[in-house]
């Protein structure tokens, strides 16, 4: 038995109606073990987002042990959180495609257990005094939540079908599960940090981790095999991995490094230039593979070039908004890490209104609307957090900051996960997956401020510089989301006059 699928509310998100057999999508567990499964399945983002959350709240605390002090090495700490980031936005393009090929199951349960293995090694860096040697495990240990995302979400994708309720409450679920996960762990890092010791964070962490990988190995259906192993078109396609990774690490490493040592140092645009001839390569090879291709670029029209667009953005500027809010408030407003994961207890309550309502919405907005209204989250967000004076309470601009930032992130999430997962067949899951999480955790590993603080002098400015960067970020998103929105518009009324 077949079911087609098509998509009226916009015209021209796919080319024809997508027809998906019964018989691709994997059956779902009963009963308890079924909520086990899905609980299973969005705990990951709230893992995920927690190991960002107990570094970056406590982040000075955290620095101390390394003989860091914030008024030094303010840009030096931001590779705490920058490696982190930087690998999980990396390697998801690949992760998503090994699930395609070996079982998106199998690579779930090396994604936790390899979390949890470098997440111990991450605390015990607190041994060494060594700084490097932290952001080289935190590095490692992002790998394991590249393995997990587009996993996660392309089991999901496998075990319901498009249209189907369960799936759009488990996006919305694992979009809920953001905030919360980043505030908990914020608050338990933070205790730890103030009152015992930070790196037992990390390895109360990894126990979960570990848990969650022998739930996985029990609740999770087996994969539906899609590889043929004797098929020589079915193959990894380790050039188009190898120039895919290796463009985005060096573009992210030059990024995040130009802050530290400046644009004009050789190194430093060099990486870039590579970085960009490697993603270049890597876009002509997928072209011409004759094997399955790391990325397939037949899934691609303007429609899911916009959604990943405005996605990218809206996201890059949470990515700066997020991590200058917690150091302009605790440096200058000299709240503690903890009261800080007090302060930002409103945006995850928020996000959690905001995850519950996009299950909803999805149905009843179209989802250039959806975006639109996402993007413009991001930009008041950015803007209320840039004007806020020093001396100003917290329950002016700062509070809404939080409030309304939240639902830039968990309205653009599910509505850009369930978009392309709808566009894509069960085979492709991974692929689908893997894009939207590329797009929003490679966008999170982007930091700014550069030497408009002046060698340290002038921190502040160079706070407001980044706060300012974000806002153009989310503005361009919006210009793009509203003009994707004008087209459909526009293509509607001229459908409707014919």
């Amino acid at each position: 038995m077949s079911i087609k699928i098509a998509i009226d509310a916009e015209p021209g998100l796919l080319p024809e109606p997508l027809s998906f057999q019964e018989s691709d999508y994997q059956k779902s567990p009963k009963g308890f073990r079924e909520w086990l499964f899905i609980a299973t399945l969005c705990s990951t983002q709230f893992f995920v987002q927690g190991a960002f959350g107990y570094i970056l709240i406590p982040l000075n605390l955290v620095g101390q042990t390394f003989s860091q002090d914030a008024s030094q090495t303010e840009t030096q700490m931001a590779w705490h959180i920058g490696a982190y980031s930087l690998t999980v936005g990396t390697f998801i393009l690949f992760a998503g495609k090994l699930g395609d090929i070996y079982g998106s199951k199998r690579i779930l349960i090396l994604g936790w257990t390899w979390f949890g293995i470098w997440s111990v090694i991450g605390g015990c860096s607190a041994f060494t005094s060594s700084p490097i040697f932290f952001d080289i495990a935190r590095a490692f240990q992002g790998i394991g939540p590249a393995l997990l995302l587009p996993n996660v979400l392309a089991i999901a994708g496998r075990t319901y079908p498009p249209e189907s309720k369960k799936k759009r409450l488990i996006f919305s679920i694992f979009a809920l599960a953001a905030p919360l996960g980043t505030l908990t762990a914020g608050a338990i890092g933070s205790a730890f940090a103030q009152y015992v010791w930070w790196p037992w964070v990390m390895w109360v962490y990894s126990m979960g981790c570990f848990v969650n990988a022998v739930i996985a190995s029990w609740v999770i259906p087996q994969d539906i095999p899609f590889w043929t192993p004797n098929d020589p078109e079915q193959k990894i396609d380790w050039i188009g991995a190898i120039l895919g990774v290796s463009g985005l690490l060096l573009l992210n490493v030059s990024w995040n490094q130009a802050p530290i040592d400046g644009w004009q140092t050789q190194y430093v645009y060099t990486l870039l230039i590579l970085g960009f001839l490697c993603l270049f390569a890597f876009v002509l090879h997928e072209r011409r593979v004759k094997i399955e291709p790391i990325l397939n670029i037949t899934i691609f029209n303007r429609h899911a070039a916009a959604v990943l667009l405005t996605t990218g953005l809206g996201w890059s500027s949470f990515g700066i908004w997020f991590y200058y809010t917690f150091r302009f408030i605790q440096r200058f407003r000299g709240v503690s890490p903890l009261e800080s994961a007090a302060q930002f207890a409103p945006g995850a309550i928020s996000g959690i209104v905001a995850a519950i309502a996009t299950s909803w919405l999805i149905r009843a907005v179209p989802h250039g609307w959806l975006m639109t209204i996402a993007c413009g989250a991001f930009l008041a967000g950015c803007i209320l957090q840039a004007l806020a004076p020093v001396e100003q309470s917290y329950w002016f601009n700062t509070f809404w900051s939080f409030v309304i930032m939240a639902w830039g992130m968990d309205i653009s999430f599910p509505a850009s996960a369930t978009v392309l997962s709808d566009a894509v067949p069960a085979q492709h899951q991974g692929l689908s997956a893997s894009l939207v999480n590329t797009v929003i955790n490679y966008s999170i590993a982007v930091t700014v401020e550069s030497h408009v603080n002046d060698n340290g002098k002038q921190v502040l400015q160079g706070y407001r510089a980044a706060f300012y960067t974000s806002i153009g970020l989310a503005g361009l998103g919006c210009a793009v989301a509203i003009g994707y929105v004008a087209i459909l518009v526009d293509r509607g009324s001229t459908k409707e006059e014919e």
